[in-house]
């Protein structure tokens, strides 16, 4: 066999170029699905990320396939190991997808768009290797997800959730009530994050603490604000 006949017969083949043709515009038009619905979402990473990511990992599925079988010469004969680059695809993805997790206080923010970047990654790769089923079917998946659950997430949970606030609280009393005071702490308050005590200024007692509560600040007020012994209360809704 001539040198480099497997390399040059498979560019001959007219069939090959349209093989790798439709598979990279498979790639870019369904990830410009995905990229799509992020940009009009105001995400970070949008259309032309997600057309990359996707056409990118869709370009090392093909030279997984095809380009390492073509590495052939008298000194050295190339190894087709499809899986190995795709392994390498996946962990790659990985730390793109990171760029786009932003922390604020205690939200974190682009955990989805990271995950659509791994889930267009994926489709690439579906892509590269012929498997236009399964890219549709994971691109149409993913679209329900992004659009069709977050409306789901709005009309049926955001009311429910947004009830939960995260409040603190600063109360000062006499040491000698220290009991009675956290007493009424536990009876109100079951999810506490954050609590501390300390001794301040007139020998007072002062316990801070960070609650996670549907009740408002008009009735957490009102459950302190009768009792004789506390001598000062503040409450504060937090937005972290």
């Amino acid at each position: 066999m001539p040198e480099n006949s497997l390399f040059s017969g498979i560019f001959q083949n007219s069939e090959f170029y349209i093989t790798i043709i439709l598979r990279m515009t498979a790639a870019i038009f369904l990830a410009a699905l995905l990229g799509t619905e992020r940009e009009l979402t105001g995400k970070v990473a949008g259309l032309r990320t997600h057309i990359l990511v996707c056409a990118g990992a869709c370009v090392f599925t093909l030279l997984s396939i095809y380009g390492f079988k073509m590495a052939t010469s008298e000194e050295f004969s190339g190894v087709n190991d499809p899986a190995r680059i795709g392994a390498q695809i996946i962990t790659g993805i990985g730390f793109i997808g990171a760029g786009t997790i932003m922390r604020n206080g205690s939200n974190i923010l682009g955990i989805t768009t990271a995950a659509t970047l791994w889930m267009a990654a994926a489709i690439g790769m579906a892509c590269g290797c012929g498997m236009f089923s399964i890219a549709i079917f994971a691109t149409l998946s993913t679209l329900f997800v992004l659009i069709l659950i977050r409306q789901f997430e709005k009309k049926f949970l955001s009311d429910y959730l947004k009830k939960y606030r995260n409040i603190k609280i600063n109360i000062s009393c006499g040491i000698e009530n220290i009991d009675c005071v956290n007493k009424i702490i536990d009876m109100n308050f079951n999810n506490i994050t954050k609590f501390e005590k300390k001794i301040g200024s007139d020998n007072e007692f002062v316990i801070k603490l960070t609650v996670t509560t549907r009740k408002n600040l008009v009735t957490i007020n009102n459950i302190f604000k009768e009792i004789p012994y506390i001598n000062k209360i503040e409450v504060q809704e937090i937005s972290d």
